[in-house]
């Protein structure tokens, strides 16, 4: 229940602000390696907001480009690397919050942007599953530090320690069960046997990157309510 409440108090102040669209002119530049985030409202958002207790549903990776554009590469279904004004109009209200490993030097960033390209072209992961085949945003940047750069950048849960007893967690759970790969290879034949099965599943939330300590602020439009 805490999650729930304090991912709503975090949307609703941040929509209470009024806050406008980040503008070039208010964000300082951005680096290779820089961390975004926002709130993107789909199918699986509102049941990732209230498992994880963040506004932030939506994460990429930076790359800056020799013509110096940064592009966003995030896992979207496909893979795709996209120019950042496109991607924060993508957010709800245009809100983005950038964060940075401290201390990342150079080399490390291009690793971890490297890291993020090798998966270009892979499709979405709708079931969160831990595999690489396909992949989802926060794994996609978890993925990308940790295999590129060998920086671990938020941490692995179990689905069972996130706030899912909430009615979006469990109408996703129950749209998606019979179709999961993990119920599939294990032969789950019902809801209660899969379901048990996705307990105990790993996964990278955005909350657990923008909420790790090795990453600094850089720069927000969330206000007061940014984590």
């Amino acid at each position: 229940m805490r999650y729930a409440i304090r991912a709503f108090a975090l949307l609703a102040a941040a929509v209470a602000a009024g806050l406008a669209l980040a503008t070039a002119e208010e964000r300082p530049p951005l680096k290779t390696g820089d961390i975004v985030f926002q709130t993107t409202r789909t199918h699986a958002s509102d049941a990732i907001m209230l498992a994880s207790g963040t506004a932030y549903t939506h994460v990429g990776i930076v790359e800056v480009g020799k013509d110096g554009q940064a592009r966003v590469i995030e896992a979207v279904g496909p893979v795709q690397a996209v120019a950042l004004e496109a991607w924060i109009s993508k957010g709800e209200g245009g809100r983005i919050t950038v964060k940075r490993v401290k201390d990342l030097d150079e080399q490390q960033a291009k690793r971890a942007a490297k890291g993020a390209r090798k998966y270009l072209g892979r499709p979405y992961d709708h079931y969160f599953y831990e595999t690489r085949d396909q992949i989802y945003c926060s794994e996609l940047v978890y993925a990308a530090f940790k295999e590129g750069a060998g920086i671990a950048v938020g941490r692995e849960e179990k689905v069972r320690d996130l706030n899912i007893d909430t009615a979006a967690a469990q109408k996703l759970i129950r749209q998606r069960w019979t179709s999961h790969p993990l119920c599939k290879a294990k032969g789950a034949r019902s809801f209660d046997a899969c379901y048990g099965l996705i307990l105990d599943q790993t996964l990278v939330t955005p909350a657990s990157i923008a909420r790790d300590p090795q990453l600094e602020m850089i720069y927000t439009s969330y206000g007061a309510t940014a984590e």
